[in-house]
């Protein structure tokens, strides 16, 4: 995820890493920008703003983020 590759397969799953790291932390875009291989803070915030889009208007993409969440806070 923090590989500077920019293909599809790659791409989106770490905008969805973005997405849950500034929906579900305190950290500011800066700081999660430079977690994922020293990225800008604005292509954070285009990120975030993507997943949020795609979760709004495709259920596939809801479930799936979903699903992450999930798994990432069963206790």
């Amino acid at each position: 995820l923090i590989s500077k590759r920019r293909t599809r397969n790659i791409c989106f799953p770490r905008h969805i890493a973005m997405y849950l790291c500034r929906k579900h932390t305190t950290a500011s875009y800066p700081e999660i920008g430079s977690a994922f291989g020293g990225r800008d803070h604005s292509s954070v915030i285009h990120a975030s703003e993507v997943v949020s889009a795609k979760i709004s208007s495709d259920p596939a993409v809801k479930e799936s983020v979903s699903s992450v969440e999930k798994r990432l806070f069963a206790v």
